[in-house]
């Protein structure tokens, strides 16, 4: 390599501990000033460890699509993850998306709407009008009972599963900054709730499987109905007994669910809770978005065949995932040295694409931290720059379910919509937000929600 090439600039810090108290004070607001100071790479030194922060699109092309091969997946992955989807490498990978990709067709995800629009039903029979509600908390629950219903192909009941869903959001603990900060041995709070909500999802993952396993059985009886429709579950099992492509271990299959689990509620659940924040306070936009339903859906429950007439709701969708990008942060780690722009980052170093810092870039998007759905005209996009918009990620492991989740959330802000007006209930209107695993609201959504009266 040419000795001439620098290492990257270090933002200022504090002697002895560098940038961790500034992170873990307000890590968004770090990363705006770092991004100042030090342009599009630098050096952000922590305890025990150094990242290096990347926040060009070209810089993330480099690490996804050209020099994918030269950057791996990190530790934290795998801590969190065991080896299901987002964290295996290779082979593995490459095997086990193979298996997952046939559930995540576009005509097989079309298959998904009415049981995404039926599952949202189901939750708002639970409302109660003048109530408040903590918006995350209900979106959380209800992209969680989404997930089962389509994936799983069975019910979680609103008044049931309690002890999954919060095991499933305890994995975000892992990753709160303060812990994010110290080394992986250090005991804190937040890691030993993260431990006990990942043996509590494990073993609900367990009679998941138990209870399919017993339901095959049932089918193999002479007296069953003809099978159902592949599921997550039947995909995997499947998958344990096959012999000409190799076998998933039990063990591969539990991680596999874990890890599906996780993704499948949690980055929809997050963009939803956003885009109600949003709306809630940019009166404006919320009365468009409540006009297009009343005029595209003429009273009608939404179906996946009224998304592309929901122009606004689509661009809702958009705009929140740009300004709050479920996935904050790419992580990787240098598998050989590299060269980025005119830096050098050594083989074995954690680096991260800064999303967030990308997303809400003035180079890329005018006001970015305003809330403006308008923007998201095909003109602009075809004017955006290539990864300068990758809430899915980018390269060959963009995100299996972007299809999903995008459909998804457009078809619950539409059921909602139709039926509810959500009122910002918080004490404050700026809205303080905090990265975990995913970008999350410091002290939830609170919304006051009213029924609507259309005509």
């Amino acid at each position: 390599m040419d000795s001439q090439i620098r290492h990257p600039p270090i933002p200022s810090g504090h002697p002895l501990i560098g940038h961790a108290l500034d992170f873990a004070r307000s890590p968004f607001d770090f990363i705006d000033r770092a991004t100042s100071e030090c342009g599009d790479l630098y050096l952000m030194e922590l305890p025990g460890t150094d990242v290096y922060v990347l926040a060009h699109p070209e810089y993330f092309k480099q690490v996804l699509v050209t020099e994918v091969d030269s950057f791996g997946k990190t530790a934290d992955f795998q801590r969190v993850f065991g080896n299901g989807l987002l964290s295996t490498e290779g082979r593995q990978w490459s095997y086990q998306r193979k298996i997952l990709q046939p559930l995540f067709h576009r005509q097989r995800i079309g298959g998904y709407g009415n049981q995404m629009v039926a599952a949202t039903q189901r939750r708002l029979d639970t409302w109660t009008p003048g109530k408040i509600h903590d918006i995350e908390s209900e979106m959380h629950h209800l992209t969680l009972e989404i997930l089962f219903s389509t994936l799983l192909g069975r019910e979680l009941p609103p008044e049931e599963g309690d002890d999954l869903r919060a095991a499933s959001d305890g994995l975000n603990k892992w990753f709160v900054p303060t812990s994010w900060l110290l080394p992986s041995w250090v005991p804190t709070p937040s890691r030993r709730e993260f431990t006990n909500s990942q043996g509590v999802l494990r073993k609900e993952i367990r009679r998941l499987l138990a209870d399919h396993s017993g339901s095959l059985e049932d089918q193999q009886s002479p007296f069953s109905s003809e099978p159902q429709q592949d599921t997550l579950l039947s995909k995997l099992h499947q998958a344990s007994e096959e012999s000409d492509q190799g076998t998933l271990s039990k063990t591969e299959i539990e991680d596999q669910l874990l890890t599906m689990i996780f993704a499948g509620y949690e980055t929809t659940a997050s963009a939803l809770g956003f885009a109600w924040y949003s709306l809630a306070t940019n009166p404006e936009i919320k009365h468009a978005f409540h006009e297009e339903l009343d005029t595209v859906l003429d009273g009608d429950l939404p179906t996946q065949e009224d998304i592309p007439d929901l122009e606004i709701t689509n661009q809702i969708v958009t705009e929140t995932i740009r300004m709050y990008p479920p996935i904050h942060t790419i992580p990787r780690e240098t598998t050989r040295d590299v060269e980025i722009g005119e830096y050098r980052i050594p083989a074995g170093e954690e680096v991260h694409l800064s999303v967030m810092a990308v997303h809400r870039d003035e180079r890329y998007y005018d006001d970015p931290l305003s809330f403006r759905p308008s923007r998201w005209t095909a003109e602009f996009e075809d004017d955006l720059p290539n990864h300068a918009f990758i809430p899915f990620g980018g390269g060959r492991r963009t995100c299996i379910g972007r299809e999903f989740a995008r459909l998804e959330a457009a078809l619950v802000l539409a059921t909602i919509g139709q039926q509810w007006t959500l009122e910002w209930a918080g004490e404050e209107t700026t809205l303080t937000v905090e990265p975990e695993i995913t970008t999350r609201p410091k002290n939830g959504l609170p919304m006051q929600i009213t029924r609507r009266e259309t005509s």
